[in-house]
């Protein structure tokens, strides 16, 4: 068989993998994402702790952390995931850095904690609203989101960051036992990370196009919108809850943080209309994202609200994250869906009453208000109202560091609105073999110069929390690492590839949403202290 067959063949079983490579949307997107809301902060103490180059690196990789262990079929990436790791992990830098945090290695365990933590929450945001919109306007779920945004991303110029691989040295193990009574050893998470530095961060190039072409045919909507901020969930519209999240991480490791503060971004966002009010559509849900996890079964008809012109009340579903299920499963966001038409361009108010629990165990105390204004009319005059401003957010990168040098295209702050329409990034070669990362916390790789960026299963449905965790075998992964042994390569990324997909299939099969938790119970269940999350898309 001639090489070029060969090479086709094996392109082939790596399409054929590649719909379960990436979590919600890509790894790619994450780490961007990630890279944006930091560059969104505003002035203060958190943007002074980023001005370390080192440590908007350190985010970024940790933003691809959750889903390593997907890679080597390890529960440990479903675990981290969801607030209750999260969680643990602010209590454990507490406990162990605080309250000064002024070493090295306090530093970047945070900035590791708000990567990994960035990337439960744009999760939550994508899964719960996004993706409806692609079921509603493509007919595609997760399958074709998962890869074919990273794909978009690279394919429209997007792309821009490649952090250096980082692993916290100490302290993970700690974190995950006091969440979960699971602890998997360093081995197994340089493995996983190997793994997703290698192959979805370094040489996402290599496959990029071929994903590009199978899925942007079947998302004609979902690839126009995906950088779209007047969507809800779309990478765009994460930015500014992700930064927010941040903010909150911050206020919490200092002690600061209330639980007066959980609400932290909406959708619509103050300076946009509700997208619909058609309640049978998509564009009818209101969105409410939280600075900490609070308790599914303390958001409720009782304690979310929804008022209309006159006090009039709005009968409503209270939905949560997509895949939660339980009353004591933790969410990052509330869901208002209404049951009823909404009035066009009327003002409506969403309240959240005391009596909500925190992950951390405390409870509103105080009501808390928000207001929206919905559609014009489709003919006719519509009253003065918010409006989408030109630039959500506005990105303000971080000056070079004194011995970097300007990038050749400094100048005016990039924006997300400012993208090129096309790739210009050239190709790896496909029989490249790619070089072994090392691990240690090192000076970070110079990165390239910035390219601005910028009916289906109901949240309240019985799903798997976090005690139904992916497989604790390797799931029929490939274990070898991409470009050892024979296997080197091009062969060696689609084989690893294919392993990678292989686990993604595999935890999805535990996401049935009956009896994922029952069949894990005899390998893995939760400690009886804390509480679970819900399951990760």
């Amino acid at each position: 068989m001639s090489h070029r067959r060969v090479l086709r063949h094996a392109c082939t079983a790596l399409l054929a993998a590649l719909p379960t490579l990436a979590d919600a949307h890509g790894i790619n997107g994450h780490v961007h994402v990630t890279g944006w809301a930091v560059e969104s902060l505003p002035p203060g103490e958190l943007r002074t702790f980023f001005a370390d180059a080192a440590l908007r690196d350190t985010a970024q990789i940790g933003a691809a952390f959750p889903d390593s262990g997907y890679a080597i079929g390890d529960p440990y990436g479903e675990m981290a995931h969801w607030e209750p790791f999260i969680n643990a992990y602010v209590e454990w830098i507490i406990a162990t850095f605080g309250p000064t945090y002024e070493t090295e290695e306090a530093r970047r365990h945070i900035a590791f904690m708000m990567g990994a933590a960035a990337h439960g929450l744009q999760d939550e945001i994508f899964d719960t609203h996004f993706l409806r919109y692609l079921i509603q306007e493509d007919g595609q779920d997760q399958d074709a989101a998962d890869s074919g945004t990273d794909a978009f991303l690279f394919t429209d110029g997007v792309l821009e960051f490649k952090p250096p691989l980082y692993i916290p040295e100490t302290g993970l193990q700690a974190v995950f036992t006091a969440a979960h009574d699971y602890a998997p050893d360093q081995s197994q998470i340089r493995a996983g990370m190997q793994r997703v530095k290698i192959l979805v961060i370094d040489r996402f190039a290599a496959v990029a196009p071929m994903l590009d072409a199978q899925y942007r045919p079947l998302l004609p909507w979902g690839s126009t919108h995906y950088l779209d901020p007047d969507v809800p969930g779309s990478l765009r519209a994460e930015i500014q809850p992700t930064a927010a999240y941040m903010l909150a991480l911050w206020e919490r490791l200092h002690g600061r943080y209330t639980p007066q503060m959980l609400a932290t971004h909406t959708y619509p966002t103050s300076t946009r209309r509700l997208r619909g009010a058609d309640h049978t559509r998509v564009d009818s849900r209101i969105g409410v994202v939280f600075g900490i996890g609070a308790i599914v079964g303390t958001l409720n008809e009782e304690t979310v609200r929804l008022f209309g012109p006159g006090e009039t009340p709005v009968s409503l579903d209270v939905q949560h994250t997509r895949w939660t299920g339980r009353p004591d499963d933790a969410t990052r966001q509330v869901v208002l869906v209404p049951l009823e038409d909404l009035a066009l361009d009327t003002e409506y108010e969403v309240r959240l009453l005391p009596g909500i629990e925190l992950q951390d165990g405390r409870r509103t105390d105080s009501t808390w208000t928000y207001r929206f204004r919905t559609p014009c009319p489709p003919e006719g005059a519509c009253s003065p109202g918010p409006e989408a401003m030109p630039l959500d957010p506005p990105r303000v990168p971080y000056p070079p560091p004194p011995d970097a040098g300007l990038p050749p295209d400094a100048g005016l702050p990039p924006s997300p609105d400012a993208m090129p329409l096309g790739p210009d990034v050239a190709l790896a070669p496909a029989d490249a073999a790619p070089a072994e990362p090392d691990v240690a916390p090192a000076t970070p790789d110079a990165q390239s110069a910035p390219i601005s960026a910028g009916p289906t299963a109901d949240a309240g449905s019985t799903g798997p929390g976090a005690n139904g965790s992916s497989t604790g075998s390797s799931g029929g992964c490939v274990t070898a690492a991409p470009g050892s042994g024979p296997a080197r390569g091009a062969f060696g990324l689609f084989a690893a590839l294919a392993g990678l997909g292989a686990c993604r299939r595999n935890a999805r099969r535990l996401r049935s949403p009956v009896s994922a938790a029952r069949r894990l119970s005899a390998t893995w269940a939760p400690p009886e202290k804390g509480r679970p999350g819900p399951r990760s898309p």
